[in-house]
């Protein structure tokens, strides 16, 4: 077998490991922009920390380019849009993530941060008994579609969590529960939609 020879056969060879390669075909892409916050104590929380979690972990299992919040954010303040108007206007949302090259959008805010907390009553006056904290979180999230500004899912997210002497650490349990949600959400979504036309998700 002569040299031309052995790379035809090497070159069948992968294509038949690797498949069908379309030309000119970028992967698809959706952009995750800021959630707007609200709530009392939101502005105690790493929001931008918990977003970044939320945005590796779809990374990871959608299958598809994801675009965060930083690039997203920068195209936002050339366009001077924020993130509220980004979840409340679809048009806006669909022009920022044209600008990064996205097919879909995912947008959200925070309409409820909240932590509470009462003391626990006693009948003998010696004795300190822990405060009960009760952590709220609650996040409105849409998913765009940018060519037709279409809104494929618009669903809300809530937690509350309850525990002794935990403070804040509470509400970041329920942030974070409620983001865990969004994730198996959009994944669903990606299954059960055919819009997405993604690669295949990876199982949670």
């Amino acid at each position: 077998m002569n040299s031309m020879a052995r790379e035809i056969v090497a070159l069948l060879l992968v294509l038949a490991l690797t498949g069908p390669v379309e030309a000119g075909s970028p992967p698809r892409t959706v952009a995750v922009a800021e959630f707007s916050a609200g709530g009392a104590d939101g502005f105690w929380l790493d929001l931008a920390r918990l977003q970044g979690q939320l945005v590796q972990r779809l990374n990871r299992l959608l299958g598809l380019r994801v675009v965060g919040p930083g690039e997203v954010q920068a195209v936002m303040r050339q366009q001077r849009r924020t993130p509220e108007g980004l979840y409340m206007w679809t048009g806006q949302a669909a022009e920022v993530a044209r600008a990064v090259g996205a097919d879909w959008i995912v947008t959200g805010r925070w309409t409820h941060l909240a932590l509470d907390g009462d003391s626990r009553p006693s009948d003998d006056p010696g004795i300190v008994r822990p405060s009960l904290s009760v952590a709220h979180a609650v996040l409105q999230l849409r998913v765009v579609e940018v060519v037709t500004r279409r809104i494929l899912l618009e669903e809300t997210f809530a937690v509350t969590r309850a525990g002794g002497g935990r403070g804040l650490g509470l509400l970041v349990d329920a942030a974070e529960a409620v983001l865990d949600r969004v994730v198996r959400r959009l994944v669903a979504l990606l299954h059960s939609s055919g819009s997405f036309d993604g690669r295949e998700a990876r199982p949670l």
